[in-house]
């Protein structure tokens, strides 16, 4: 028996560290103002969007795993949007709260989500929300962090099948997300 658990322990542990990409293995993206490690080479997108109340600078990279790449999760994306100061700022703290609720509303409402789960989080200081959605009918969860920096907001997604919303890929994607202050 004693045999059968060392035997067993060895093998799992093997297993881990095979699937185990190191984040020394991921590509880092840099911009400006920030940086974070993707477990492949994003694309990367720049646009600027007019709205009402101004330009938006938003910039946006995105990996999309093949089957054949064998990734944990469909999908890593990062986007950086840049607010006119007048309009948002994260030192406007009266805003804050309606400010995160329309952007998690807006984005349950764009993909027809259902919200799972919702909490209150900062980075260096900095307001954020992390959330937690059911999408594509139950069949897929997104997990997002936002971050608001001054005027700027950093949103971290993944996208993976439902029963697969807590592999560690997930955590290491967002957990690389740093600042440039």
């Amino acid at each position: 028996m004693k045999k059968t658990f060392i035997l067993f322990a060895t093998l799992l542990s093997t297993l881990a560290l095979i699937s185990f990409k190191p984040i020394d293995k991921w590509i880092k993206v840099e911009t400006a103002n920030c940086k974070i490690y993707f477990p492949q080479k994003p694309t990367g997108k720049s646009e600027i969007v007019n709205t009402a109340k101004g330009d938006l600078k938003i910039n946006i990279f995105l990996y999309q795993a093949t089957p054949a790449k064998n990734d944990d999760n469909l999908a890593y994306i990062l986007s950086e949007t840049e607010y006119p100061d007048s309009v948002m700022n994260s030192e406007k703290k009266d805003r804050l709260e309606a400010f995160f609720k329309n952007s998690i509303d807006g984005v349950v409402q764009r993909f027809n989500g259902t919200l799972i789960e919702q909490t209150v989080t900062t980075l260096n200081g900095y307001p954020g929300r992390q959330v937690k959605l059911g999408i594509q009918g139950g069949k897929a969860v997104m997990n997002i962090r936002f971050y608001l920096v001054k005027n700027r907001m950093f949103v971290l997604q993944t996208i993976t099948q439902s029963g697969k919303e807590d592999n560690t890929s997930i955590e290491k994607f967002m957990d690389s997300f740093e600042i440039n202050e």
